[in-house]
């Protein structure tokens, strides 16, 4: 009683975070209910997981789990600061999040809720009407030994400054970008900061430029800090010394003529010097993938487990941080990555029963049964809390004149048929994507809007009708055109061009099957019903992220792309509420097409701002009901992110995490 009281205490004034009715993730019960339950509940099941995996009878010590990355996705980037090409779930949640575990972590026992014992720091407490924010680090140790102190955070905070400042200079190229965030969104987390301030060893205190739902501020800007080692990574030069570089990005100012007041570093620093020049060193060393094993950077950590092996090819093995503070403490002996170029390269080391954790290609789903029976595994699909979409370039000088038009993309959206993607080409897994609110698993935050269907069903007619209404030449078959330029009634709409046709490039990433399939159907359907011609590219991953997320603005288009499709959707973390800012938001690092909508902007606002549960709800309900009728990118099916077959002896497997990380702390074999 005492431990749910103290959790109340620090969270008293926070709205609900979401809530879900009781769901089973491979058997486990799992109920997003209100925080303070979730804290309390969370640590006690946390503590009994811990104490049923230090059975003899259930669990044995030591063993090797190996892990199947997804095809074509080797994890590329260790540093946890990631700037928009860096941002995968193969770097940050299977990866980075593994040796340097952010402030407070929330994907574990299969829900998105605040994890206390595997969190560095105690619940916030807010204060000064939601103004201000305490943070009392809990005692945990780098693995050399050091405390993990408020001046790691310091430390963060001041590179995360430095790097997100609109006005900071300009660092890197396409082949080799500069420093970043990919989770950076204009006004938010750390502008939203007016101060950060370290009292004593332990404690930061940060003073905010209004005042925010604690809730929302806890779940979607809090769970953004990651503690890095400041005494031994607050570096210009591999061989230089320790120094207090970073401290040039503290001190803060306000942004003119933003209300609320936007803050940013007085002095952010340069490529080689300052808070932005150690961002950059730190950034090139992670780049440098051949030195991963050998750089003594990448030795210290605080997660629970270090990285003793890695291949420029993707292989990665973890063994135990014997200084890890964390509860649980790892039960096996070493956990190993292993890559893959293709998923059916991935489903023979299934068949031959070298992996511990793998998954089937939805194509091959019928061989569940034999693996089962015959090589010991149990299947699970993995399930994550995300949408399926891919994004529109706005920003192309061509396409974007035609992608700005909401009757083209209510027309396009009309010609993607989600039913039949995911029972034909992924087995039936996975659900409709149909606004910006995930509608799997059910939480209270879906609207009736979005649980009804959406507003652009399947309906190849009405796409033809849209495009007809307003100036198209449609030719079923064939290649449509526009054949009445202008922006009056009828007309085809500013920008677009006589005669021009309705052709676009599509990238995506090979190495999945059924994503191939399922893009080349679309391109049939596109173009057998309404003459839209979809010329397919199939690139690596790497190469369709790098591309998608070119820094594409109106003031600097991007013309190298129209659609692309990542096979992977947008799991929401570290936003765990779906609130959309870093994903919708003008000018966010991970608004790939660069859509832009005053009202959109506003509606976010108010999601972020609302002052209890019932306006939280109210503005959520506004804000995807808004999106779900604009369409700011083309809805897609969110899909688990594998079928998982996982060896039959191996315990803590299950609950997967909804938002795609892994635990191999609570993995060990009966």
């Amino acid at each position: 009683m005492d431990l749910f009281r103290r959790s109340h205490d620090r969270l008293t004034g926070m709205a609900r975070p979401l809530q879900m009715p009781p769901q089973r993730y491979g058997g486990t019960p799992a109920r997003w209910s209100s925080l303070q339950g979730v804290l309390a509940a969370g640590i006690l099941a946390s503590l009994m997981l811990a104490a049923c995996g230090a059975s003899p009878a259930t669990a044995s010590r030591g063993g090797v789990v190996t892990f199947a990355e997804q095809p074509g996705q080797p994890p590329n980037y260790i540093l946890p600061l990631e700037s928009a090409p860096a941002e995968s779930n193969a770097n940050f949640a299977q990866f980075s999040n593994i040796l340097y575990p952010p402030l407070y972590t929330f994907d574990a026992n299969g829900k998105p809720s605040l994890d206390q014992p595997l969190s560095i720091a105690d619940p916030p407490v807010f204060s000064q009407s939601n103004t201000e924010v305490t943070l009392t680090m809990k005692h945990w140790l780098w693995s050399n030994g050091t405390p993990v102190t408020a001046r790691d955070v310091i430390f963060w905070m001041n590179l995360l400054s430095s790097v997100t400042d609109p006005s900071a200079p300009t660092i890197g190229s396409s082949s080799a970008p500069g420093p970043g965030w990919g989770f950076a969104v204009p006004g938010g987390f750390p502008e939203n900061v007016v101060s950060y301030t370290q009292k004593g060893s332990y404690e930061v205190v940060l003073r905010l430029n209004d005042s925010y739902n604690p809730t929302w501020f806890l779940y979607n800007e809090l769970s953004q800090i990651t503690p890095i080692p400041q005494k031994s990574w607050d570096k210009l030069s591999l061989r230089g010394p320790v120094l207090n570089a970073d401290r040039s990005a503290q001190p803060r100012m306000s942004i003119p003529n933003t209300t609320p007041a936007r803050y940013v570093p007085r002095v952010p620093g340069t490529a080689n010097s300052g808070a932005l020049g150690v961002a950059q060193f730190l950034n090139q060393q992670s780049q440098d993938t051949a030195t991963y094993s050998t750089n003594s950077l990448w030795q210290v950590v605080d997660g629970a487990f270090r990285m003793t092996r890695y291949n420029t090819d993707g292989y990665v093995k973890f063994v135990p941080n014997r200084s890890y503070s964390g509860t649980p403490k790892p039960k096996i002996s070493a956990f190993e990555e292993m890559p893959f170029t293709s998923d059916s390269a991935e489903f023979l080391a299934v068949h031959g029963g070298s992996l511990t954790i793998g998954y089937i290609p939805p194509e091959d789903v019928t061989e569940k049964a034999g693996l089962e029976r015959q090589d010991d595994y149990r299947f699970s699909p993995w399930a994550v809390y995300g949408i399926g979409y891919v994004p529109y370039n706005f920003t192309n000088p061509t396409a974007g004149p035609i992608f700005k038009q909401l009757y083209f993309r209510q027309a396009f959206q009309s010609l993607v048929n989600q039913p039949q993607l995911l029972t034909k080409f992924d087995s039936g897994f996975g659900s409709a994507t149909t606004g910006p609110v995930p509608n799997s698993p059910k939480n209270e935050y879906t609207s009736q809007l979005e649980e009804g269907g959406g507003v652009y069903p399947f309906n190849p007619a009405k796409a033809v009708a849209l495009l007809t209404a307003h100036g198209w030449k449609v030719e079923p078959g064939g290649v449509s055109y526009c054949a009445k330029s202008g922006d009056g009634a009828g007309e085809c709409g500013a920008g677009i061009k006589l005669d021009q046709r309705a052709t676009f490039t599509f990238l995506y990433a090979s190495g999945n099957t059924a994503g191939a399939e399922g893009a080349q159907a679309l391109q049939s359907t596109a173009r057998q019903k309404a003459g839209i011609d979809l010329t397919l590219s199939s690139v690596p991953f790497t190469q369709v992220i790098g591309t998608e997320y070119d820094s594409c603005t109106t003031a600097t288009p991007c013309s190298n792309w129209d659609l692309a499709d990542l096979f992977v959707g947008w799991t929401f973390g570290p936003d765990y509420l779906p609130t959309g800012e870093e994903l919708f938001g003008t000018g966010a690092a991970s608004n790939a097409g660069y859509y832009s909508n005053a009202k959109d902007d506003s509606n976010i606002l108010s999601t972020q701002t609302a002052p209890n549960e019932a306006s939280e709800l109210a503005a959520m309900f506004k804000y995807e009901d808004y999106l779900a009728r604009q369409l700011p990118v083309v809805w897609m099916p969110m899909l688990p992110l594998q079928l998982t077959m996982y060896k039959r002896n191996l315990k803590g497997a299950i609950p997967q995490g909804i938002i795609d990380q892994v635990f191999p702390q609570f993995y060990s074999f009966s």
